[in-house]
């Protein structure tokens, strides 16, 4: 791979261009995109969306697998556990989706 191209130069109206292009607000969308989830850290920073409340979960279950991994079997209610976590969490993501979009999310069809 070679050097970067110095002549190049951003543009900022072809870039608003190509992200209107690829996001359309089209007014016949149920709730015109995603509604904007403010998931801020400590200092202030927007956190992945991957990030989870599970994390002490998750860790619980790594650890059984790690201490017992002839013996996976004995991890099982470690992954309950995390699995009811995250189906809770995607619930109220569900219900908070609903309720920033202005829907009841009872006609969602998103499971």
């Amino acid at each position: 791979m070679g050097l970067p191209d110095k002549s190049f130069k951003a543009d900022a109206n072809i870039a608003a261009k190509v992200e209107a292009e690829s996001n359309p607000m089209d007014p016949n969308q149920h709730n015109e995109g995603q509604p904007i989830r403010q998931n801020l850290d400590l200092a202030g920073h927007q956190r992945s969306k991957f990030m989870t409340a599970c994390a002490k979960e998750h860790r619980n279950s790594l650890q059984c697998i790690e201490d017992n991994y002839e013996r996976k079997d004995l991890c099982q209610p470690f992954f309950d556990v995390y699995k009811e976590c995250r189906r809770e969490e995607h619930k109220q993501k569900l219900e908070e989706n609903a309720r920033l979009s202005g829907g009841s999310g009872e006609t969602c069809v998103i499971s």
